[in-house]
């Protein structure tokens, strides 16, 4: 994959992130319409597409396939954060 492709797939999963992390500040718990419709579109600037709906799923389980992304992304075996939460 060459480099700005690969930053800019980087980039859009940034923002998943950023869009997680913002909606659990905020204090919601589960993907709503207007956040799954952000993330679909950042995912789709990441080069992937959602094979399930994302309304209704819990944030900390979507952040965690973010992040799962991210590190096969960069090449890296993906780390489950239940295991440092202790859920």
């Amino acid at each position: 994959m060459n480099v700005p492709v690969h930053r800019s797939r980087q980039v859009a999963l940034d923002r998943c992130l950023l869009l997680l992390e913002e909606a659990q500040v905020r204090g919601q718990a589960r993907i709503d319409g207007e956040l799954g419709a952000a993330l679909r579109k950042n995912l789709e600037h990441a080069g992937v597409i959602a094979d399930h709906r994302l309304e209704g799923r819990r944030i900390d389980r979507v952040l965690d396939d973010i992040f799962a992304l991210q590190a096969s992304l960069l090449g890296q075996e993906p780390e489950d954060s239940r295991h440092h939460n202790g859920a």
